[in-house]
Parts: structure tokens; sequence; C-alpha cells
């Protein structure tokens, strides 16, 4: 896989990178909110400098969220175009496994959980751990909800070296109860790396889950959530 295009609209500023031949070129916005404006002209740059054309891209990796219901829509929106326009294979990235990914990465540690701060006093939540196949292995599954409705950790990994990873550990103590886990590091919650998302785009592409633009949707984690 040579040449890759990552999406990222999922916080207050958005970001795109071009791999090719081993060379990432990048492009973010400086302003906040304003991926609908910034978005297309920074991919259109990456393809200009590199002399390309949309048809020479072989997978677009879009962060599909959870995040920025807002960003979300848009990064999805623009993959989607992209992917019918020149019939490309996209693949939707989990912020909390590229969260998860990055931490396990950095800190070198084999597993990690990952809360992120949502709406109306509730959290996203999942475990991870790594994996040479897919990068990070989900386990269970992710969670978006008040913390005493967190489901707790399966009873065989609650001991263990968790790592934390994310910015919704400002309860860390009523958290850990919760999942009747223990941890072993505070918090870590470095800007997320286009490298890192081509990186886990391609992992998952060869495990083939890659869609088609009709198939991809924003991952929200439950249905039902009225945020705005």
């Amino acid at each position: 896989m040579c040449t890759v295009l990552t999406i990222d609209t999922s916080s207050a500023k958005c970001s795109v990178s071009l791999k090719l031949d081993g060379k990432l070129t990048e492009r973010s916005s400086e302003t906040q909110r304003q991926s609908a404006q910034r978005v297309l002209p920074m991919i259109q740059e990456l393809l200009s400098e590199a002399g390309i054309r949309l048809s020479d891209i072989e997978l677009i990796a879009v962060v599909a969220g959870p995040g920025s219901f807002t960003g979300v829509r848009i990064g999805i929106a623009v993959a989607q175009g992209l992917s019918l326009t020149a019939k490309l294979p996209v693949v939707a990235l989990s912020s909390l496994a590229l969260r998860a990914m990055l931490t396990l990465s950095d800190k070198q540690c084999p597993k990690v959980l990952v809360c992120e701060e949502a709406r109306e006093g509730e959290v996203y939540f999942a475990a991870f751990q790594q994996s040479d196949v897919v990068g990070v292995e989900l386990i269970g599954r992710e969670q978006v909800a008040l913390i005493p409705k967190l489901d707790p950790l399966p009873r065989e990994l609650i001991s263990g070296n968790w790592h934390l990873a994310g910015n919704g550990w400002a309860r860390r103590t009523e958290i850990l109860q919760q999942l009747e886990s223990e941890a072993v590091a505070e918090s870590y919650n470095a800007p997320l790396r286009n490298e890192l998302i081509v990186e886990l785009g391609v992992l998952r592409y060869k495990c083939g889950e890659a869609v088609a633009a009709a198939q991809l949707r924003p991952n929200y984690v439950k249905d039902d959530l009225v945020y705005t």
C-alpha cells in the first residue's frame, strides 16, 4: 500500500495527510471549527504538491469518531465524496482505537483504557490491547454512558498493567471503581498523529475492513445520541 490519504475532522481542528512512496506530507487548519471550509482545499494542496491525481490514491482512511458530531459528519461526507468520485476504498477508524494505538506506541505498554469526555456528564470508553494484526484489538465494546452505567471489565481482565489515555479521566477513581479495575499510570493525551492514522488504516485494509462509499458511517458509538 503506497498511496494513502487520511482525513481527521473529529476535533475542533482538522488535518489531512498523504503517504506517497514512504513520505508523509500533511496539512492542518490553524482555525478552530473550519473543517468544512478547509479540508477539501488542503487535500487538493497535497495532491498538487505530490503531482498526482485523486485516482492515484489507493486508500482513504478517515477518523469516523467519536468526536465532534459536526466534524465527524464533515469528514465522513468528504471521504464518501472522494471515494465515489474515484471509486476508492475507504476505511473508517475509531478515534478511541487511534488514541489507544498512540498510547501503546509511545508508552510501550500492552493494553490501554481510553476515556474521552462526551456531553451531559457522559464519557466515551473502550479497552484495547496491542495486536500485530489489527494494530489494537477492542476488548468488549465501545461505550458512551454516565460513569455509573459503564460496563465493568471482564473478570479475567481486571488486574494487570492498564495504562490510561484520553481527556475523560477527571473522575479517575470513580471510573476505575465502576470498571472494577486498576491502572498503573496517569492518563496520556498527546495529539493524534497522521502517521498512526495511515498505519492503522493500512492494517485494517489488509484485514478486509475497507468499504464502499455508500457503506461509510460515522461512529457515534450508539445510535440514539441527540447531541448537536
